[in-house]
């Protein structure tokens, strides 16, 4: 399971990054809808959004609406950037 959050956290921070560059293909596209976290369930995604908000890795929160809650992002904080280009 860690493999798999790893990879997860490595797409959003490199989508982020790239929006950041202007790079992004998929400007605009919630991380629910990214190709390739299209086939991981949602909660595992929450989960590892939340912790990179958590980490301060990125700016974001979670809205919660009945018994639903959504993780959102804005953008890489300078903790995240260097994280990326690292690697």
């Amino acid at each position: 399971m860690l493999e798999v959050d790893d990879k997860i956290k490595k797409i959003i921070l490199a989508e982020y990054y790239a929006r950041l560059k202007g790079n992004s293909k998929i400007p605009k596209m919630h991380m629910y809808n990214f190709p390739e976290l299209k086939e991981i369930d949602n909660e595992i995604i929450f989960k590892n959004a939340k912790y990179l908000i958590d980490s301060n890795l990125v700016r974001g929160g979670i809205d919660e609406e009945k018994d639903h809650s959504f993780p959102w992002i804005t953008r890489l904080t300078p903790a995240g950037i260097k994280l990326i280009e690292k690697e």
